[in-house]
């Protein structure tokens, strides 16, 4: 038998089950009250009515406090005008007064206190004088006790604000992350948390680099409406997105039109020419089924290379996770040197990838900064040929 009951949260019970219990209990509580207090006039069907009403007005005091609180004033001020038992009639006030404090009403909940406190005791000192000390000190305890009830509903608000400030205050941080962690790796992402100042630098021995690039997106942008243009980026560098994410890899940025992604960092793996690999195979089969805004065809060129690189943040505002080295500077001249609709990848890369890929010699091409280069051709796996597109070069 499952025991995740036991560790569930037990139900709260509704608002409106509790002020419902609240108005029953008054106003019951004044219909059936017997005892009268010296010189007070029997409760009748007047007394009943009012008894009722105050009752009734705690269903709607958490949802106009202020109201409730003037009506609740009204109704009990006349309940004492007629000289009925005020005990019991008093609590609904009371009730009133509390929801008000909790809901930021203070000024309407202090100018009710300071007339049932005030009256009388101007009535009986100067209307119909009584001993002064006696007076006095009636009034205390009563001034007590509403000042109690409105420390309570301000406590209360004061606690409802404190919950307040740190659900915003959560939701601020898990923001502030959130946008962290779309912006860097997740463990840079920790790092940067923890350490406040210095610089997060890092040297990998063997990574491989990934830089894709749009065939003559300028050209087709210039004749295609902005918004379609940032339209089509968006989506498919979203979808690159996914296919980059789930196959671990990390996007590093884009500039323009151009998408650069990393395997082997932050975190070491064995795998990652295999990883970059299979996602340039995948972003050419997705590139296959788009088209550009004007209707041409949406061509790829991708150049991957594998080697050491430096990684690190920089920035202290708009930072960055970014890429340094030999390795980055050849992988985007495999992307600019090669032939649209193909993935040219470096010697190290082909060796790297063994003999699970279909992958042919292009032969000795002039690299700039580089000189001559021996570079490859993917073309896609040497099993699976069924999943498999023939990405043959075409003429250039």
């Amino acid at each position: 038998m499952s025991m995740a009951w036991l560790r569930q949260r037990p139900a709260r019970v509704p608002t409106w089950v509790i002020d419902a219990g609240w108005a029953v209990a008054v106003a019951v509580t004044i219909a059936i009250r017997g005892a009268r207090e010296p010189g007070t006039r029997r409760p009748d069907l007047i007394a009943y009515a009012l008894g009722l009403t105050l009752g009734a007005l705690l269903l709607a005091r958490r949802r106009w406090p202020v109201a409730v609180l003037v009506a609740s004033f009204a109704a009990l001020q006349l309940y004492y005008v007629l000289n009925y038992p005020g005990i019991s009639a008093a609590v609904p006030l009371g009730v009133a007064l509390c929801t008000a404090g909790a809901a930021g009403y203070a000024r309407w909940a202090l100018l009710v206190v300071a007339w049932f406190v005030a009256g009388p005791l101007i009535f009986r000192l100067l209307v119909d004088p009584e001993p002064v000390l006696p007076v006095l000190s009636e009034v205390v305890r009563e001034l007590s006790l509403w000042v109690a009830i409105l420390l309570l509903g301000d406590a209360v608000r004061s606690r409802r604000t404190l919950t307040l400030q740190q659900r915003l205050l959560e939701a601020e941080r898990a923001r502030s992350e959130r946008l962290l962690r779309d912006m860097l790796p997740e463990a840079i992402a920790e790092r940067l948390k923890q350490q406040e100042e210095g610089v997060i630098a890092d040297a990998f021995p063997l990574v491989t680099v990934l830089f894709a690039d749009i065939v003559d997106f300028t050209s087709h942008a210039e004749r295609s409406p902005p918004e379609a243009t940032v339209a089509l980026l968006n989506d498919l560098f979203s979808q690159f997105d996914g296919l980059t994410e789930a196959r671990g890899l990390e996007k590093i940025k884009t500039v323009g039109d151009s998408y650069m992604v990393a395997g082997g960092l932050p975190d070491p793996r064995p795998d990652h020419p295999v990883a970059v690999a299979e996602l340039a195979l995948a972003m050419l089969e997705l590139a296959a089924r788009r088209s550009l805004p004007d209707g041409g065809p949406l061509r790829l060129r991708i150049g991957i290379a594998s080697g050491p690189v430096v990684a690190g943040v920089i920035g202290r505002r708009r930072f960055s996770y970014d890429l340094w080295g030999d390795t980055v500077n050849t992988a985007s001249r495999m992307e600019t040197t090669g032939v649209p609709g193909c993935i040219q990848v470096t010697e190290r890369t082909r060796e790297l990838l063994g003999e699970r890929y279909l992958i042919r010699e292009r032969g000795m091409i002039k690299v700039k900064g580089k000189g001559e280069m021996r570079t490859y051709f993917l073309s896609g796996r040497t099993h699976a040929h069924n999943h498999t597109q023939d990405l043959t070069e075409p003429s250039q």
